[in-house]
């Protein structure tokens, strides 16, 4: 009787098809990610584009760019009605209206902050409020919880709007208002007639990277340090400016914020970076244009002096960052949405940040 032999894969046959099909696996994974990714860039660069177009339409209306921050009542045990200037709303909650988000506009009760106190109750609703034209999708921790008592949302942030080269913006004094060499300032408004330099030519926003309590990670780190002003010895001075106090004494202060972070065995976080779209403080939806995207020298997400153990938040510096490789997309005071090379020289990237410098600034040089 004769034998049927079938015919079949010896081992060494299964071994070449399975490195095949692993290489194939590997040389295509790198393409659907950096395709992802793309996506991912081009939603954010729609979404600030957005942002862009309310921004204009805001100044149509009202003839200014929109306040940093607005005034704000809170009730404290001690006085029925206290003025403060911190935890108040910010540029994103006035344009509410002009990114389709008129109903939760109309829900704010603007007597009170959004941050803390009997006003963070009060306007929790929105506060919390999930707003996607703010949140970036290449930023893994956009919209998925911080420290909060949140209970709708998040309301997280990707988008800062710029104060320009001035390094402490803040204002403490409910008497006083704060200036800027940017496009937004510590109550007070700019509008385009203020852009000497150009529309075109200087940064109105740009995107940075949500911070959480539980990634250490470059660039999602807030640290609070040391006890001397910028390029001082002495207290920060409102409205000191980078171009006043010269590169040198601005890098020995950033160097120095860069080596305590790594002197210490348990790094300071602050979860406050992007923490909430809704209050115009410094570093939570503002940044100035000193430390370029991504710093590799400079990798933490904004340094404070003079208030060891505080949040960065009205800290003197703030940082900008973003996962899209080499660079971060941002939205000029036109409208246009560009992209920022990690390697922008960092003079070109104050030159950026000032509204009336009187810089020229090459599109080929960032």
């Amino acid at each position: 009787m004769r034998t049927k032999t079938r015919g079949g894969f010896t081992l060494i046959e299964l071994l070449v098809v399975i490195a095949i099909i692993a290489v194939l696996i590997a040389l295509l994974l790198p393409a659907v990610q950096s395709a992802r990714e793309a996506a991912r860039r081009a939603q954010c660069t729609n979404n600030l584009k957005q942002i862009g177009i309310a921004l204009h339409n805001y100044h149509t209306a009202l003839n200014s760019f929109p306040l940093s921050n607005t005034v704000a009542y809170y009730q404290a045990p001690a006085s029925p009605a206290n003025q403060t200037q911190w935890g108040t709303w910010s540029a994103h909650a006035l344009m509410l209206g002009y990114i389709e988000g008129q109903p939760l506009y109309n829900a704010i009760n603007f007597d009170w902050t959004c941050w803390y106190g009997t006003g963070q109750y009060i306007n929790s609703t929105v506060f919390e409020s999930d707003i996607n034209v703010f949140m970036c999708p290449s930023d893994g921790l956009a919209g998925i919880g911080h420290n909060t008592f949140a209970s709708n949302g998040n309301g997280n942030n990707n988008y800062v709007g710029c104060y320009g080269t001035t390094i402490e913006e803040w204002c403490g004094d409910p008497s006083c208002t704060g200036s800027s060499t940017g496009i937004f300032a510590h109550l007070q408004c700019y509008g385009i007639q203020h852009v000497t330099d150009g529309s075109s030519n200087t940064m109105a926003f740009s995107e940075t990277l949500v911070s959480d309590t539980q990634h250490w990670t470059k660039f999602r780190d807030g640290i609070a340090a040391g006890s001397h002003a910028p390029g001082t010895n002495g207290d920060v001075t409102n409205g000191i400016e980078a171009f006043s106090i010269g590169v040198a004494k601005v890098t020995q202060d950033l160097q120095q914020c860069s080596t305590w972070f790594q002197s210490q065995q348990n790094p300071p976080w602050s979860d406050d970076k992007g923490l909430r779209w809704g209050t115009g403080s410094p570093g939570v939806t503002l940044y100035n244009s000193i430390v370029p995207p991504n710093s590799q020298l400079y990798p933490w997400s904004g340094c404070r002096y003079g208030c060891g153990g505080c949040g960065f938040e009205f800290g003197q510096y703030e940082n900008v960052s973003s996962n899209h490789p080499g660079g971060c997309n941002v939205m000029m005071a036109d409208g246009s949405v560009r992209f920022v090379k990690n390697s922008v020289d960092m003079m070109t990237w104050w030159k950026l940040g000032t509204k009336a410098g009187g810089e020229i600034v090459s599109s080929d040089s960032y």
